[in-house]
């Protein structure tokens, strides 16, 4: 699951970085187009380059909206995406901490069962009470 949602989020780069240069394409237009228009002091627009301009605008930000509204949907999808890989990470990182603890408590046992083994060791190498003591 985990790969499956970097996939889509690799995907999401490439498409945002279309996206983004679509945007400012059709924003950088839209400029060319609105300051062309003389609608300052005593400017005089012709009627007719003023219904194209304003159209050929219009037209633009309908595009716009129709590649938002497409776009819309599949940040929405990213969006749920990217909070399960947010669930996903947090249940991992839940379960290091459980390893880690895991860990050093096995560190823990590992350390107490040596140095009862050496203590055994120990009491089987001593001599015994009785073999201690001589008959004279």
């Amino acid at each position: 699951m985990f790969h499956e949602l970097i996939a889509h989020l690799e995907e999401w780069s490439h498409l945002d970085r279309g996206h983004s240069s679509s945007l400012e394409g059709a924003t950088e237009a839209l400029k060319a187009s609105t300051l062309r228009l003389p609608v300052g002091g005593k400017a005089v627009a012709d009627v007719q380059n003023l219904k194209d301009a304003v159209g050929s605008a219009v037209d633009v930000m309908q595009a716009m909206a129709s590649s938002i509204c497409s776009l819309s949907s599949k940040v929405e999808d990213m969006n749920s995406l990217v909070a399960d890989l947010v669930n996903v990470t947090a249940k991992e990182r839940h379960m290091l901490e459980q390893c880690k603890d895991f860990l050093s408590t096995l560190a823990t046992v590992q350390v107490k069962d040596c140095s009862v083994r050496t203590h055994i060791l120990q009491l089987n190498r001593l001599p015994t009470t009785s073999s201690l003591t001589t008959r004279v």
